[in-house]
């Protein structure tokens, strides 16, 4: 799993000793400028990411994926192979054959009558079953309410109740007008310490957006669910409603970890409680983003004019089709960026750089003008490299089976040092001086989650951390030395609250095992490039940490502070596993890094991540009863959820829009322009 991104990859090059992932067996590695871009499966032949950044978490699944596919075809083979007498007698079982239905209309999103159109009774009946009858709407709706009911009653009575604790993601879902809805996540690690993610509710907000109503409507669910003191962190998106709506919950949500026994100075009536509530790192890059686009929008105008151009008429499309082909070039059209969506810029610019000599000449050739130039192509390759970090850094944090908590330090980082480097190109100066500003609105002042996890994060622990800090403090002309000392301060405070709560489980603790070796990676190896504490944003090198601890606290915290860093930086490093194999050395600390691991930074998954309008509700769905959407909803992320499939449903809708724009046979769809 990568931790950060870098520039480079030196991962992906063979030398000896280094160590790779084997899910490269299956894969072949596509570079560009001797950069591993993209990975290109050996069963299926599909292409997917494969930057620095990435990890290999989703090569993983795809290659589990696609096995999956050919040991089912195995499986069938040897079951056509089978002895007539080895086959049973299926006796057909209407009740599961409607509780089947509720699940696929639940999964694809189809309509609650579909079970009693005659189209659908045609397709069963004349292809797998004579005997099915139509399922009317009513009985299908009650159908789907018993299997909710069902479902939920096992998650929350044997699912949630296994994880010692539990962190929320909430944000809108956009319906109609007067319809908007609430939802609540579960994020959480299970006994295997696998990361979860369940949506648990969503539910109607039939009046404003208030802090209060949004607070009453979480509550609701967490409540129901039995988890008010299993709430270690909510993550929501940057709306002034979820601050106040913070201010409802936290003393609902104590429970866990309880308050502060001193007042809060500046407020005496008020505590500071021990609830983690957590800006959504994905819509605060999307806000820096945003706040660049319309500088970006002149540089790639002509492009849309070019692309408008071409599509709107099957007679260029045909002959634009016949000069590829005479060329050698495969075929395809290009879709349009769209106002709402700010990766879909990145994406036009990156499936159109590939054509940009054949796409300049046949434009140039039927516009009547030069409509694109050199120093068009040439500016657009600087946007989309400018994007390209932003775009990576939200796929990468917008995960869902991997902790992004220690993670996000890294990207921080990337990103200042990015638009640092932005401001000393003329082309980009003034479209990185606005981003700048709101970067440092937002992530001057550095989370303490963020940096505890970093910190938590054993190829890290307090050496990372002060050189992050150092190389941080460069890019944007700050000083972190009272921040590094706080961050210490509060940390010990926090594992003094896991010790009154979980000090029996110190008995168990044995001594440390040795600490692994590995090869760094670029990312790493910016932090440990021999830094030492020279630089000015944080004032000497780092303290002892039993500098600042307690008696109490320094047998297991300080113990992992001061042993080396774990060196393994290679793409399989699985840090929940790193800390499940050291339970019994750090029997309380592993129960502090399993919840901050458990925190998502993200509210949202990565396709909405890029929408600068939020989470819009399927239409079809709007037309709906308020407890059928929630139904729907719920059913469809437990079922996915179950296969950890949600991420991938989520995630490459618009990238396969963009890229299946081929022309010839080899495409997957041959559509217009995305819109």
């Amino acid at each position: 799993m990568a931790a950060g991104c870098g520039s480079t990859d030196t991962h992906g090059t063979s030398s000896s000793g280094k160590r790779k992932s084997s899910v490269w067996a299956d894969f072949k590695e596509v570079k560009e400028n001797d950069v591993r871009v993209a990975a290109i499966c050996n069963i299926c032949s599909k292409r997917l990411s494969a930057r620095s950044c990435s990890g290999t978490g989703h090569l993983i699944r795809h290659q589990a994926s696609c096995r999956k596919k050919v040991d089912h075809a195995h499986r069938v083979q040897s079951r056509l192979a089978l002895n007539r007498d080895s086959f049973r007698n299926w006796v057909y079982d209407p009740a599961v054959a409607r509780t089947e239905l509720c699940r696929l209309i639940a999964r694809l999103d189809l309509p609650l009558g579909i079970g009693e159109t005659q189209a659908w009774e045609d397709y069963i009946t004349r292809a797998h079953n004579p005997q099915f009858v139509k399922v009317s709407r009513q009985t299908t709706t009650r159908d789907l309410g018993k299997l909710f009911a069902d479902r939920r009653d096992v998650l929350m009575k044997s699912v949630l109740p296994a994880a010692s604790s539990v962190s929320l993601t909430s944000d809108i879902w956009s319906g109609n007008a007067k319809e908007d809805y609430v939802s609540v996540v579960a994020h959480y690690v299970n006994s295997d310490w696998e990361l979860q993610k369940r949506v648990l509710g969503l539910r109607l907000i039939e009046v404003k957006h208030s802090g209060e109503n949004i607070a009453e409507r979480i509550a609701s669910v967490v409540e129901e669910f039995g988890l008010i003191d299993k709430i270690f962190a909510v993550t929501l998106d940057n709306a002034s409603s979820n601050a106040k709506a913070m201010e409802t919950l936290a003393p609902m949500f104590f429970g866990y970890l309880g308050s502060d026994p001193a007042p809060i100075a500046s407020d005496p009536n008020k505590r500071k409680y021990c609830l983690v509530h957590q800006r959504c790192a994905c819509h605060i890059i999307n806000l820096i983003v945003k706040s660049g686009l319309k500088r970006l929008k002149p540089v790639t105008e002509d492009f849309r004019t070019a692309i408008n151009f071409l599509n709107s008429s099957n007679q260029r499309i045909a002959l634009f089709k016949e000069y590829c082909n005479a060329k050698g070039v495969r075929p395809r059209k290009f879709g349009l960026d769209m106002d709402v969506r700010w990766n879909s810029t990145y994406l036009m610019l990156k499936h159109l750089m590939p054509y940009k000599d054949i796409f300049s000449v046949f434009i140039n050739s039927h516009y009547g003008s030069e409509l694109l130039t050199r120093n068009h192509w040439y500016a657009a390759e600087k946007v989309m490299e400018f994007l390209e970090l932003f775009y990576d850094s939200t796929v990468v944090l917008s995960g869902v089976y991997y902790p992004t908590s220690p993670l996000v330090l890294h990207h921080i980082l990337e990103i200042a040092s990015h638009l640092h480097a932005a401001e000393r190109d003329h082309n980009l100066r003034t479209i990185v001086a606005p981003m700048k500003l709101k970067f440092l609105k937002y992530w001057e002042d550095i989370p303490l989650l963020y940096s505890y996890a970093f910190i938590l994060d054993p190829r890290a622990k307090m050496r990372g951390f002060f050189n992050v800090l150092e190389l941080l403090a460069e890019s944007i002309g700050c000083t972190y030395s009272s921040y590094y000392a706080d961050v210490k301060i509060e940390l010990y405070k926090l594992f003094t609250k896991y010790e009154n709560k979980f000090g029996a489980a110190r008995s168990q603790r044995v001594a440390q095992p040795s600490a692994q070796s590995g090869k760094k990676k670029q990312a790493w190896g910016r932090i440990f490039g021999g830094r030492g504490g020279s630089g000015s944003g944080v004032v000497g090198p780092p303290p002892s940490s039993t500098s600042c601890s307690s008696s109490s606290a320094v047998s297991e915290l300080s113990a992992y502070l001061d042993s080396d860093c774990v060196t393994a930086y290679d793409d399989d490093f699985d840090i929940l596993l790193w800390w499940r194999d050291h339970k019994l050395t750090y029997p309380i600390l592993s129960i502090m890094a399993r919840d901050i691991m458990s925190v998502p930074v993200s509210t949202v998954s990565s396709e909405s991540c890029f929408s600068l309008t939020g989470r819009i509700l399927e239409e079809r769905r709007q037309r709906l009863l308020p407890e059928n959407v929630e139904m729907l909803t719920c059913i469809k992320d437990w079922e996915l959820g179950a296969r950890r499939e949600q991420h991938e449903a989520e995630d490459t809708e618009l990238e396969e829009a963009f890229k299946n724009l081929f022309l010839d046979d080899e495409g997957a769809g041959g559509g217009g322009a995305v819109s």
